[in-house]
């Protein structure tokens, strides 16, 4: 096969251009294809009106000098991304009567100060942080069988299995119903879920527990915003004679002689590698990429068999003032008006006149090169699909009056709700705009919106279904499917995505 490069990366997310990167760091030359005008996926960028927001990302965890997944990407990176920490606290947690309680790093002191608002349960705290660390022993186990050879995934399977049960085929829930007694407290400790998008009675308590020891040491934020990662994987990749395109939207993969041969883009210009890989998702790789015959296969039926995530909106605001003395600050803000995580979707906005949950973030306190006092906000809410499904099929731009005026509603809806929680920061807002789980479909295909992919239940993570190497030869899947939600986990899909390209590149993540 005569091509110019070694492997083709359908989509230019972290997951897709930790591919590139890692394999580029072994003289592979790869050709990433965006469809998007700007690379980067949920790590992108937009500016309007000289305020500039951050798409996806609004903290990582384990980022410190010398911690387990800021040393993956230094090695992807050279070095070449920053990373400034979000002090102390890393999350506020708002619920009804008043209730406040802040996340502080280290572990040792978010114990402590979980005794001290719930006294009554301190044999409970130690019971649960017990379950933590024991859990943390199988963190791995399903991602291992996503990227080992295929056939030593039996073997692998049978020796981890008593793990793969104990922590990543219950739930949530179950969980913590097992470990605390006081329903408040349950209500605090489940409180990140909505950082990989399933509620707890359905997900899985092997993804919570990865999620909350990824941010016991505290959170961090890329310097110089979100565009950090592609402004500092792209070079590496272009270095070892590679490329990224945007503005190139791969319509189907090239199968000959049942092997994945290259890419077709929508201008019907044509693309050749030995090596393609996926990070536009693995339900958008087989409905919209690949012959409807895979669909009907064992592993297109069970993979269409999943759910997706939650999906989100997001209320982008650009302020002007001094927001620190107006209450914002570098850390994130989880208001609930329920104590019920089983509540918390926002089931039709026209019907409900306010978002059981809110997430608020401030990006320009987290970073340090902001300057001036131009600053951002982002009002993050989960929602029902069914309110939009209607308007699936309509093109972005030229949208019936009808999505206009329900998008408006939603729109005041959030503002009014952030003005209610940060009354003196309102009167600083200068500029709004809602990106609905539409939008999303839009830029990214994830069905449904959902920005973490598929749904993280027990179910997910127990599957065969979504390794690293799929059924079809030649076709791989990196990012977030075949490794976990947020820009770690889909980080380190992408990385092992490369490592069954490139084997070198799983024995110098062992160093």
């Amino acid at each position: 096969m005569s091509t110019r490069f070694d492997a083709i990366v359908i989509g230019s997310g972290i997951g897709g251009l930790a591919c590139a990167a890692a394999l580029a760091r072994h003289a592979k030359r790869v050709l990433v294809l965006e469809q998007h005008y700007v690379a980067g996926g949920f790590t992108h960028t937009f500016e309007r009106q000289g305020f500039t927001w951050d798409v996806g990302v609004h903290y990582l965890g384990r980022m410190g000098p010398g911690q387990p997944v800021r040393r993956v990407l230094d090695w992807l990176s050279g070095g070449t991304i920053e990373f400034a920490s979000m002090g102390e606290v890393y999350d506020v947690a708002q619920y009804p009567d008043a209730f406040r309680f802040a996340f502080r790093r280290p572990a040792q002191t978010l114990v402590a100060d979980l005794k001290q608002a719930f006294p009554a349960s301190e044999a409970d705290i130690d019971r649960w942080f017990a379950t933590l660390s024991q859990a943390r022993a199988h963190a791995q186990a399903p991602f291992v069988l996503h990227s080992v050879p295929k056939p030593a995934v039996p073997l692998i399977a049978w020796l981890k299995r008593e793990g793969l049960r104990k922590w990543w085929g219950r739930t949530t829930a179950e969980v913590l119903c097992e470990c605390i007694s006081d329903p408040r407290l349950r209500a605090v400790l489940a409180t990140q879920w909505g950082d990989y998008g399933t509620l707890p009675s359905r997900s899985s308590f092997g993804m919570h527990a990865t999620l909350v020891d990824h941010y016991l040491e505290g959170g961090w934020y890329p310097v110089g915003g979100a565009t950090a990662f592609a402004r500092g994987l792209i070079p590496v990749i272009e270095a070892a004679g590679g490329a990224v395109r945007v503005g190139a939207d791969v319509v189907r993969v090239l199968i000959e002689a049942g092997r994945a041969v290259g890419v077709e883009l929508a201008d019907g210009s044509r693309e050749r590698a030995r090596h393609v890989v996926s990070d536009a998702g693995v339900h958008t790789t087989l409905t919209a990429l690949l012959p409807p015959e895979w669909r009907e296969s064992e592993w297109g039926r069970e993979v269409l068999g999943f759910e997706p995530s939650a999906s989100l909106m997001s209320l982008y605001l650009g302020l002007e003032g001094d927001i620190a003395s107006a209450g914002a600050s570098t850390c994130n803000h989880w208001i609930f008006q329920t104590w019920e995580h089983e509540h918390a979707l926002w089931q039709d906005p026209f019907d409900q006149p306010e978002p059981p949950v809110i997430f608020v973030s401030f990006p320009s306190l987290k970073d340090p090169h902001h300057t001036g006092n131009k600053h951002t906000a982002e009002v993050v809410t989960s929602v029902s699909w069914e309110p939009f499904s209607g308007w699936q099929n309509t093109e972005r731009g030229r949208r019936p009056e009808d999505y206009a005026a329900y998008k408006d509603l939603v729109e005041r809806r959030l503002l009014e709700r952030f003005g209610r929680s940060f009354p003196q920061l309102a009167p600083l807002i200068r500029y709004h705009e809602l990106s609905t789980p539409l939008s999303t479909l839009h830029f990214t295909r994830h069905e449904r919106g959902a920005v973490y992919g598929l749904e993280t239940t027990p179910r997910r993570f127990l599957s065969r279904a979504l390794h690293v190497k799929t059924p079809v030869p030649g076709l791989y899947l990196a990012g977030q499917d075949p490794c976990s939600p947020g820009v770690a986990g889909a980080m380190m899909g992408g990385v092992l995505a490369a490592s069954a390209i490139e084997p070198r590149v799983l024995a110098r993540m062992r160093r």
